[in-house]
């Protein structure tokens, strides 16, 4: 793991992202709070439904109209850059590769061929001066992985946000979409805000994790951290999922229940109905994020 330079880059405060739901604005992301510093890759971990989507499209300014959005954020004059989870979707099938990261340059003024030679070239995709005029169609699926981390480049971000990038691709390519995103990181200095349901992926590759549960941050600490002394009982459901460990009784583990719908979210402490360490207060009293510097949770029962 690099060394991080710890200037702050990005600081988001109170972020909510709501929608009208029976009438009403109703959150799907609530009063969320955290920091990015210059070259870390910070993981966003929760299960679909959470938000974790919506608060990378608020981040990447890319939120439908329907939107409403509250934030106090702390970054503006950085440049944000985005990957999404289905490259063939996010790519345009009408034009050649080389087109669509042309027209995302940022240095105009250099030879555009070359640069965009030299972007392919760098995430691993071989004969680039080939590939470069062909369509998304022809390439697999890690390659137009690849080539939206080369189109994200284009725009030498401050920040890039990958939205469950790997989800779409079996396991050998994902590893090396992951190895892709830890070299950019450690050779660029590159921040990113690595989003997933699946904390296996994280364990060699973030150096933070900050878990999400029905639209707020239940837990923020060092990939270290969260792996050997999880605090809120969310993220050691989490955990126990990626390790596949078998309970006291044989069985792999799972979490009943399911995520609910943001219009549904129960009083006090949303993953209660789920949670086996659940008191009676915790159907009453919100809780919020308290501990160290380092590491904080959204738990009053685990101290």
């Amino acid at each position: 793991m690099v060394q991080l330079n710890l200037k702050s880059l990005l600081k988001v405060n109170s972020l909510s992202v709501s929608y009208r739901i029976k009438g009403a604005y109703i959150p799907v992301v609530d009063q969320v709070s955290f920091t990015i510093n210059q070259g870390e890759i910070l993981a966003i971990v929760g299960e679909s439904g959470c938000g974790k989507s919506q608060l990378a499209l608020a981040l990447a300014g890319l939120s439908p109209k329907s939107a409403r959005i509250d934030s106090d954020i702390d970054g503006d004059t950085m440049t944000v850059a985005m990957i999404f989870q289905e490259p063939l979707s996010a790519l345009n099938p009408l034009m050649t590769v080389g087109k669509q990261i042309r027209e995302g340059l940022a240095k105009k003024h250099l030879p555009a061929n070359e640069q965009v030679i030299k972007l392919l070239s760098a995430v691993g995709i071989p004969e680039p001066e080939v590939r470069c005029k062909q369509y998304p169609h022809e390439f697999s699926g890690g390659m137009r992985q690849r080539a939206l981390i080369a189109m994200a480049l284009a725009r030498e971000p401050d920040l890039l946000i990958a939205d469950e990038p790997t989800t779409a691709l079996d396991v050998t390519i994902q590893a090396q979409i992951i190895a892709l995103l830890k070299k950019l990181n450690q050779e660029r200095k590159l921040s990113i805000l690595f989003i997933t349901h699946d904390l296996s992926l994280l364990e060699s590759f973030a150096h933070r994790v900050a878990v999400m549960y029905a639209g707020r941050i239940v837990e923020i600490a060092t990939i270290q951290e969260i792996f050997n002394h999880p605090k809120h009982p969310y993220t050691s459901a989490l955990i126990n999922l990626a390790r596949l460990q078998k309970d006291e009784n044989g069985l792999f583990p799972s979490i009943p229940g399911s995520v609910p719908p943001p219009h549904e979210y129960p009083q006090g402490c949303r993953f209660h109905p789920r949670c086996p360490r659940r008191t009676d207060a915790c159907a009453v009293e919100i809780p919020v994020l308290s501990g160290g510097n380092d590491h904080v949770w959204a738990c009053p029962v685990v101290k």
